[in-house]
């Protein structure tokens, strides 16, 4: 079980962080920007951030395999970042409606880490299976609003 500093830096945090980068998202949508445009913008900030990570935490090791995987996270992430800046412009979607919906990509998290990982041996399927029930209520429930 993670201690309450694991969640905070792990869990609360990031999602702090994810959520208001969603604002600045839409503030730059509003404004005009290309989505490639954007894109390039938001790669720059992901470098600094891996920049400023490299400086800081000491050690650690590459190769080529799991930097090809990390390349693929980044391809899909900037893939999925690009369709929220087209339901932001193009369908003037709320961030408020929009953000909701796009992070339940938990649930495909979840299910490919019970599948792909084997993670279904360390988890207590029947909360797993109403947290998700849960969050696609919300999900249902935010689209619908």
């Amino acid at each position: 079980m993670e201690g309450i500093r694991e969640v905070i830096i792990g869990g609360l945090l990031p999602a702090i962080l994810f959520g208001a980068g969603s604002i600045l998202q839409k503030a730059g949508n509003k404004i005009g920007i290309a989505q490639s445009h954007y894109l390039i913008s938001f790669a720059a900030g992901i470098i600094a951030a891996g920049v400023i990570s490299f400086l800081v935490v000491k050690g650690g090791t590459f190769s080529f395999k799991a930097g090809a995987f990390a390349a693929g996270h980044g391809l899909l992430f900037g893939a999925g970042f690009a369709l929220i800046g087209f339901g932001i412009v193009v369908f003037n979607m709320p961030i408020s409606k929009i953000v909701p919906l796009v992070n339940m990509s938990a649930l495909v998290a979840v299910a490919l880490g019970l599948v792909v990982f084997k993670e279904y041996a360390g988890v207590n399927v029947f909360n797993l299976l109403a947290g998700a029930i849960l969050i696609v209520a919300g999900g249902i429930l935010v689209g619908k609003s």
